[in-house]
């Protein structure tokens, strides 16, 4: 089982007030941190994590993780988990509005 997310910069944001582009940072030690912590977690074999940087246009990747693992019930808790944690632990953005 493997699965994918991939976040992309959207036109606008949660609020649904327009977004022109997004500034991305990220800790690539904590994400490398978070990787490792996940491939520990029983049936996971393998994660790929990819994140952006710098200016991002609309429709530009941000975040790009895959979780490959046994089963569906393995992948889809760490991918979602991984997700939160990288966006809340090793990714930090400010949107352009506009």
């Amino acid at each position: 089982m493997v699965l994918v997310h991939l976040g992309q910069v959207r036109s606008s944001d949660l609020e649904g007030r327009p977004v022109r582009r997004l500034y991305l940072e990220h800790d690539q030690d904590r994400a490398e941190a978070l990787r490792a912590e996940m491939l520990g977690r029983p049936g996971i074999v393998e994660i790929v994590i990819r994140l952006g940087e710098g200016w991002l246009e609309l429709g530009q990747p941000i975040m790009i993780a895959a979780v490959a693992g046994r089963t569906r019930g393995e992948v889809f808790p760490v991918l979602e988990e991984l997700v939160d944690r990288l966006k809340g632990e090793a990714v930090s953005k400010k949107e352009e509005k506009g």
